[in-house]
């Protein structure tokens, strides 16, 4: 079986009255159509607010050579699989890394009031904030840092992280989102101090967090060839 390779695109999520965005325009669509090309659609749901949107991706292959790689194009606010759009998990593990304070629950309700959601559990923030973390990890080959995880072990199944390995797992991770984002200013602000006048509680998505995320999501591609989450 051969790879299925991720494209991304930069495309934003639109307030569609159907509540369908495809990925293509219709004159992408046709283009690839009159090409030498199969064009196949997946189909993944995104809960926008108290909306699902159906966000429908291509899938390409080439028509002469059946065994070649298919490429699926992904836009950025998308990780396949996952309910919410991206905006949400960087959201949360924003407002969570950025205060020392704070913990899981509080950051993932607040969260969720902040997209208008009815559920986004500090267990899925726990799981996106792991899943950062790996791949912040896959760049870290230098011996000093090697040294350092041997010195402070991920804890056990039984007993809670200590606060230092609390403070540097979120430390670890703003840095990279800082570094990632440009070190945009606004990307620490509007989760600390929500601005009204944004509705982050359905499409279209804007504002300088959002331009953010997707100057995350794009660093990060660029970087390890892989999705962000």
């Amino acid at each position: 079986m051969f790879p299925i390779h991720i494209v991304t695109d930069k495309r934003r999520i639109e307030t569609t009255a159907d509540k369908v965005f495809r990925v293509l325009t219709p004159e992408q669509e046709q283009a690839y159509l009159d090409g030498n090309v199969l064009l196949k659609e997946r189909i993944y749901p995104l809960q926008c607010g108290q909306s699902i949107y159906e966000i429908i991706c291509p899938e390409i292959q080439n028509k002469k050579n059946l065994d070649a790689s298919k490429y699926i194009i992904i836009p950025e606010f998308l990780i396949p699989r996952r309910p919410y759009p991206i905006y949400v998990y960087i959201y949360g593990i924003v407002l969570y890394s950025s205060n020392p304070k704070m913990g899981q629950r509080e950051a993932a309700e607040k969260t969720r009031i902040r997209f208008g959601l009815t559920t986004f559990s500090h267990t899925t923030l726990g799981r996106a904030m792991k899943k950062l973390e790996a791949l912040i990890k896959t760049d870290e080959n230098k011996p000093e840092q090697d040294n350092e995880a041997k010195e402070s072990p991920q804890p056990s199944a039984r007993c809670f992280p200590s606060v230092e390995v609390t403070r540097k797992r979120k430390d670890t991770v703003l840095s990279f989102l800082k570094e990632a984002s440009d070190h945009d200013s606004q990307l620490i602000q509007e989760p600390s101090y929500p601005q009204p006048k944004l509705n982050f509680t359905r499409p279209p998505y804007k504002g300088a967090f959002i331009d953010a995320c997707h100057r995350i999501v794009e660093y990060s591609y660029k970087k390890y060839s892989r999705l962000l989450l």
